[in-house]
């Protein structure tokens, strides 16, 4: 016969509340999955901090305060007691399907901000089923670690007293769960993925072809091999407007561009990678173009092809851009190991190419720009100490949805100028860097500002893009980008929740890029006035372009890609 597990009354309580909390909103609208999800896990977290409530009631404080406040819980009849048990949690899981309904209203306030889809009362409500599911799990595994934590008790040894046995067990327990969690799970998932996508790295897509021109890496004039450039590099330097295509579209004459790139099966180590990009610089005369634009991937290697084709436009193709792999594991992979990785591969990459640059001779020699998305804005930063070291390396940068973990970010964002807001901030005003939450925020940067220059850093980051804002520390704290005005596409009615807002902020990460363009961690929208901002040129050359760039990369067929 199986023993019947009970459920702690003031567990199902914090339970039930935690749930009915985890219903509020976030910075994005979330299905019925993730939704449970938050609901269930937050519900698991409500129960530990009931039943703990209770025993630390039971235990520390009824002997103390029950006497003075005349409460004799054990005069209490058993049927009374009984009934309390079963009215308590059933009222408030009652309360579970009521909020359930009313957080509707806030998920649709979430997707009319953001312009994404609203959903329905039906499907909405399939979150109970999920979070109960979710819960479930919680308490599986809580009884897991419970029968652990009591067998290593157990085992210690018999001559200490039993407190001190009880200590030592459940401290061995959560010593075990933690090496478990941060060692060997996310050991197993690297492992795998590193296989799974090493070999889909690969095999070229379909349409996608070797290129003939001698100005792109993988052509028959290029030493580097096609095939060692990955699937993405595949991608990065079969595509874009060859130049007689640029001057169809502008009706400005063009230069041919120059795409090169290095994948991991090029060279595997990082620094020799490096060199092998300089030479490629070198083979296609990079030296001798206008601009030159160094490009760090997000984490399998991907190039924003809408990037690379906004920055040859503005140019008309007098361009280099290059990139380099630095890894075959998607971003997420990174982002939950912090970045390190990411941070080291940049500043091996990143030094060479800069130290190269400015070995050319100053008055012959392009400008200097560094662009990094998501993961590829940290390993940019990674390769510079502060601001002076900016200064003196690069004429520009453009960095978008940085990760809260960026050093150089958060360094801006701590020492932001007094009365200037997180989501919004001003740095030592606007000399070098700058931030923008918005198209028209970037556009008010353009043109000849004397203030702001000679190097250019500009950030854009959305408020409702959680890369930028979630962190261990929502955990705990409080952040200031929740305690100051919503940002332009922030839901207002978002509150702060201990361990809740960690979750609810956490469960946006898969989804934030399925909202449309200038939401999210989408930045696509954004890239040409950021690239006209950070070069100085006037607004109007964005506006004459943000069609023609729609054109270029139809014909292009890069927009499949998108």
């Amino acid at each position: 016969m199986h023993r019947r597990i009970a459920l702690h009354p003031w567990g199902m309580v914090g339970a039930a509340i935690m749930f009915v909390l985890g219903l509020t909103p976030s910075l994005l609208p979330r299905d019925f999955f993730y939704q449970g999800l938050v609901c269930g896990l937050g519900a698991g977290i409500g129960y530990l901090l009931g039943s703990g409530a209770h025993r630390v009631w039971h235990r520390w404080l009824s002997p103390r305060y029950a006497p003075r406040l005349r409460v004799r819980l054990d005069r209490v009849p058993p049927r009374a007691r009984r009934g309390v048990r079963v009215a308590v949690p059933a009222v408030a899981w009652m309360g579970v399907i009521g909020a359930a309904v009313f957080s509707l209203r806030w998920q649709r306030g979430v997707a009319e901000l953001t312009g994404a889809q609203a959903y329905s009362l039906g499907e909405f409500l399939l979150v109970l089923p999920v979070g109960a599911a979710v819960f479930a799990a919680a308490l599986a595994l809580g009884v897991v670690v419970r029968a652990l934590a009591r067998g290593l008790t157990r085992a210690a040894p018999s001559r200490l007293r039993a407190p001190v046995r009880g200590t030592l067990g459940w401290g061995a327990a959560i010593i075990l769960c933690l090496l478990v969690v941060n060692e060997v799970i996310p050991g197993i998932i690297v492992g795998t993925g590193e296989r799974v996508f090493s070999a889909s790295n690969a095999h070229p897509e379909e349409g996608v072809r070797r290129p003939a021109e001698a100005q792109r890496s993988g052509s028959p004039d290029s030493p580097v091999d096609f095939a060692g450039l990955g699937r993405y590099g595949m991608r990065f330097v079969d595509g874009g407007l060859r130049a007689a295509d640029l001057e169809r579209l502008t009706g400005r004459p063009a230069r041919e561009p120059v795409r090169v790139y290095t994948g991991l099966r090029t060279e595997p180590e990082v620094g020799k990678r490096a060199r092998v990009l300089i030479d490629e610089l070198e083979r296609t005369d990079a030296r001798e173009h206008k601009a030159l634009l160094l490009v760090l991937p997000t984490g399998t290697g991907w190039v924003n092809l809408r990037a690379a084709q906004a920055f040859e436009l503005l140019h008309d193709g007098d361009t280099a851009v290059a990139s380099a792999q630095y890894s075959y594991l998607p971003s997420a992979f990174h982002f939950f190991a912090g970045g390190e990785a990411v941070q080291e591969a940049g500043r091996e990459l990143i030094t060479p190419v800069v130290d190269w640059w400015n070995g050319l001779p100053a008055e012959n020699r392009p400008k200097l720009y560094l662009y990094g998305e998501s993961l590829g804005s940290t390993a940019v930063e990674s390769a510079f100490s502060g601001m002076r070291d900016i200064s003196s390396s690069v004429d520009g940068i453009l960095l978008t949805g940085p990760p809260d973990f960026n050093p150089l970010w958060s360094s801006f964002i701590e020492r932001r100028d007094p009365g200037t807001t997180q989501v919004s901030p001003e740095y030592s005003g606007g000399l070098v860097v700058r931030f923008a939450q918005n198209a028209e925020q970037v556009r008010s940067f353009a043109g000849a500002d004397e203030r702001w220059g000679p190097t250019r850093v500009l950030y854009i980051q959305h408020p409702s893009d959680p890369i930028v804002w979630w962190s261990p520390s929502l955990m705990l704290k409080e952040p200031d980008w929740l305690r100051e005005p919503a940002g332009f596409d922030r839901f207002p009615g978002m509150r702060w929740i201990p361990f809740l807002t960690f979750l609810q902020v956490a469960a946006d990460l898969p989804v934030s890029q399925n909202v449309p363009q200038s939401h999210g961690h989408n930045y696509g929208d954004e890239l040409l006035d950021g690239f006209v901002a950070i070069a100085g040129q006037d607004q109007r050359r964005a506006r004459e372009l943000a069609g023609v760039l729609e054109a270029a990369l139809t014909s292009s067929g890069d927009a499949k890609f998108e």
